[in-house]
């Protein structure tokens, strides 16, 4: 006999909520994949180089645009250079994309010691974000055969992200207890056993902009001056200033700034191949580029998430 009207529906709902959890759980495998924990394999030394990259560089990233920053830590980290953001190391993840992990000693040796240690970022080929453009000038002159990147992007646009940047260092700021006479928090969030984020919260901010609370007038002239600063600093044959902007621009403006960088440093035998293969704006919702490897990994998610919903009936 014909099965009845209500056992088709719960059928039809099992299937659909079968496919609903699939789903879920690519979403989950994808992000792990994404986003190793510190555990990961990479913790103990560097990855390897990816194909078409044929040797590191030490890079210096002086730009202080926080949403470029993010992006330039995981383009190279999808080279196979261990990156570190600010006081976040990227390395390479287990099925692609990227591990994270903690280390903040570039930052609190700048927030905390008469003189900064340099020394700190020995091991890493890509350094980014606070405080790395306010101590360029001793990582360059520790490192003279370093290279210096600066992703260069109009005041108004910059102001805007750094403000909302600011804005959640200073949420985490307050939960974490960074207040005057406030009582420190133990929660991981604010930090690890090697240091806590009031050691440089608000520090960062106040001594490269002149304030702990975003104020544009101060700000923007900070910036204008800094990026000055930093293009006299640098020798010009070890600086590359790259315009910038995180609006949506061409494929073909994509490969060329890939191409810009790859022959800058000198890291591969084929640019164009090169700037093909790791355009510069490849990247996911938060800024982070989603390599072979976990676009793979969607691709077989959603075919098999559709191969439940209408075949399994």
């Amino acid at each position: 006999s014909s099965p009845s009207p209500s056992s088709s529906s719960r059928s039809s709902s099992s299937v659909a909520s079968r496919a609903a959890v699939l789903a879920a759980a690519c979403v989950v495998a994808v992000g792990c994949a994404g986003a190793r924990a510190v555990d990961a394999a990479t913790t103990t030394g560097k990855p390897e180089l990816n194909t078409l990259v044929t040797s590191r560089a030490r890079v210096f990233s002086a730009g202080l645009d926080p949403f470029l920053e993010a992006t330039a830590a995981s383009w190279f980290e999808n080279l196979g250079f261990l990156a570190l953001e600010s006081t976040t190391r990227v390395g390479a993840g287990v099925w692609g994309g990227a591990a994270f992990s903690s280390d903040a000693s570039l930052a609190t040796s700048y927030c905390l010691d008469v003189d900064v240690d340099t020394t700190t970022v020995d091991n890493y080929d890509f350094v980014s974000w606070l405080p790395t453009p306010s101590v360029i000038e001793d990582l360059f002159e520790d490192y003279p055969d370093a290279k210096v990147v600066l992703f260069e992007s109009m005041v108004s646009e910059w102001y805007a992200h750094a403000e909302t940047q600011a804005k959640s260092a200073a949420e985490l700021g307050d939960a974490c207890g960074c207040a005057s006479g406030a009582i420190r928090s133990s929660s991981s969030a604010c930090g690890d056993e090697t240091y806590h984020y009031c050691d440089i919260y608000p520090c960062m901010y106040e001594r490269l902009f002149g304030s702990e609370v975003p104020d544009e007038e101060t700000w923007k002239s900070a910036y204008i001056d800094r990026v000055r600063e930093i293009k006299s600093a640098i020798p010009v044959d070890s600086l590359l200033v790259v315009p910038m902007t995180t609006s949506t621009h061409s494929h073909a403006h994509a490969v060329k700034i890939a191409k810009v960088i790859g022959e800058f440093l000198s890291i591969t035998d084929d640019v164009d191949a090169f700037g093909e293969t790791y355009p510069f704006t490849t990247r996911n919702l938060i800024g982070m580029s989603l390599d072979a490897g976990a676009r793979f990994w969607i691709v077989v998610c959603a075919l098999i998430a559709t191969w439940v919903m209408f075949f399994c009936t």
